[in-house]
């Protein structure tokens, strides 16, 4: 056991054995394969936190990525019995199903071997309004809440040294049960308590240093996009990198722009040496994975110059109201084959309930009702960039109730089927993308939507009321445990944006809602393509092809099964 306190006074030849042991540590990162895929991506913070810890001077840094196809839980089990530290990293609250199994096999794994004391943490945003959780699943040492990069060192050195138990409590971002079975977590200033959804680790300011892929095993089921093909129809192999941290705006479904609204970027340097990595392993192209690309104009145009010199085709996000023709037409210049639009809505009321803007509320409410008119103004510039597009919407949101003069909101009530209706009519016979996707609203922990207690706009629509959405209403087990209501389920919601079960959605949705909302959706795409107009594509989950539920002719058309098919899925 080392003495941290004496540890400074001890003269550096005595600090060698303890650099060793730092060194001979061993530390196995686990990511859970997602369920109910619509979109293809990569679990990014295997490779980062190895990275990290690397760079730190550990050496035994091994990754388990489970969407592996030559990885099971038993190969886990396998690595995790000389382990000192076990961390399920980047998880997400939809995959409490899996944290939860796999977890409870590894610690019995463990006790097998009498190691019942090897500190066993999940990370990512499942780590979110997870007390419930945490008092399930005592086996689980802790939880990881917020950027990870600096965190995991402090924790891994604390592992080696032999004093991460005692030190647990001053440890960046832990959050867990203490002895006296309480949730115990500390804020990271003044040591006050904190409201846990908000990132509790420090915000990291360069990840310079960091080889985003670093020990990545490609699959090109999971890592590969095909919105990026050769002209005769050839996947490119396709990695995703981040170039900036931070989001500046706070929309309420979104628990990203809850943590931090300072962006931060990756140096033109270490862009490119990543970029380099990446072409030496015959990566050809790549997606940024950054919440709003354009937030910076600047510094947007110099990184699509960097892609383009490094010979990469690239696509990103961003948002309607932070990007013009002129930066399009750029852009394309410089190989940016796709860039993503989070409408979510076209309607004003649904934006101002989501808090999609900024500034007082005079301002939101002028931003909600220009909004129509920019996405159709956004979208047109798309065209004629020339630059693939794509039209997100979210089913069951709520939306405000105004007074007569739309000068104050006034209540709130949820969306009809109508109003999704004329907002995918709108999408569709104004804006011609080429990509259209759907999501239902769910209720993920760490946003405004899920944590807010009392009545909120979110409350008409939120499964729990005035009540907020923990991540236990993503485990059935927590579900029965604490007796939550629990979202009914049905296979016809995976035709939206990666939707399964144990999962709290809107109360607005229904089975019948989103059958219709789909079937009006194809009927439009398949007219236009009738009357020679362009064939919009629908993102499916690629289950729902293979069974045939959803089928499409060579010239862009769909059929769908009846509605009742999908309740076998």
């Amino acid at each position: 056991m080392v003495d941290t306190t004496k540890v400074l006074s001890l003269p550096s030849s005595i600090w060698q054995p303890i650099d060793n042991r730092w060194k001979l540590s061993k530390i196995v990162l686990i990511g859970e394969y997602i369920k109910y895929r619509t979109f293809n991506g990569a679990n990014k913070a295997l490779p980062v936190l190895a990275s990290s810890l690397v760079n730190a001077g550990f050496n035994r840094v091994i990754q388990l990525d489970l969407e592996r196809p030559d990885l099971t839980v038993d190969h886990v089990l396998h690595e995790v019995r000389n382990a000192d530290l076990i961390i399920f990293a980047g998880c997400l609250t939809t995959q409490w199903q899996e944290i939860d199994e796999h977890s409870k096999k590894v610690f019995t794994e463990l006790k097998k071997y009498g190691r019942e004391n090897v500190p066993i943490l999940v990370g990512g945003y499942a780590t979110k309004s997870v007390k419930d959780i945490a008092q399930i699943t005592p086996w689980i040492t802790g939880f990881c809440d917020g950027e990870g990069e600096e965190s995991i060192v402090e924790i891994a050195h604390a592992v080696a040294k032999g004093n991460f138990y005692r030190n647990m409590k001053h440890l960046p971002g832990l959050c867990f049960m203490n002895k006296d079975k309480e949730f115990y977590r500390v804020a990271p200033e003044h040591n006050q308590p904190n409201k846990f959804h908000h990132s509790i680790a420090p915000r990291v300011d360069n990840f310079d240093d960091i080889d985003q892929n670093l020990g990545l095993i490609h699959i090109p089921q999971i890592h590969n996009m095909d919105i990026f093909k050769t002209k005769d129809g050839r996947q490119l192999k396709t990695a995703q990198i981040f170039t900036q941290r931070g989001c500046p705006w706070g929309c309420g479904f979104c628990n990203k722009s809850q943590e931090n609204n300072h962006i931060v970027r990756l140096s033109e340097a270490s862009f490119r040496q990543q970029l380099r990595q990446l072409k030496q392993r015959g990566y050809e192209a790549v997606y940024l994975d950054v919440d709003t690309f354009t937030a910076h104009v600047t510094v947007a145009k110099k990184e699509a110059e960097i892609l383009k010199q490094e010979g990469f085709v690239w696509g990103s996000n961003t948002r309607i109201d932070k990007i013009d023709y002129e930066q399009m037409r750029y852009l394309v210049e410089h190989n940016c084959a796709y860039m993503f639009f989070g409408v979510e809505h076209s309607l004003p009321e649904v934006s101002l309930a989501n808090h999609k803007f900024n500034g007082s509320m005079q301002s939101q409410i002028k931003q909600a009702f220009d909004y129509p008119s920019n996405i159709k103004q956004a979208f047109q510039d798309m065209n004629k960039a020339e630059l693939p597009s794509s039209y997100f919407l979210i089913l069951g949101l709520p939306k405000a109730k105004l007074n007569e003069d739309k000068t104050e909101i006034i209540g709130y009530e949820p969306t009809t089927l109508e109003d999704d209706l004329r907002t995918i009519h709108f999408g569709l016979e104004e804006c011609h993308p080429d990509f259209l996707n759907f999501n239902i609203l769910r209720f993920m922990p760490g946003s405004f939507a899920a944590d807010t207690p009392g009545d909120c706009s979110y409350s008409c629509v939120r499964p729990s009321g005035n009540k907020p959405i923990t991540a236990g209403y993503f485990l059935q087990r927590a579900v029965q445990h604490y007796g939550y209501p629990q979202s009914p389920t049905h296979g016809v919601y995976r035709l939206c944006e990666s939707v399964g079960r144990y999962q709290p959605i809107s109360t607005a949705i229904n089975p019948q809602r989103v059958y219709d909302t789909i079937c009006y959706a194809i009927q439009l795409i398949n007219a236009k393509i009738d009357a020679g107009g362009k064939a919009t594509k629908l993102f499916i989950d690629r289950d729902l092809l293979t069974l045939g539920l959803v089928s499409q002719d060579e010239q862009g058309r769909y059929a769908i099964a009846p509605l009742e098919d999908f309740a076998r899925v």
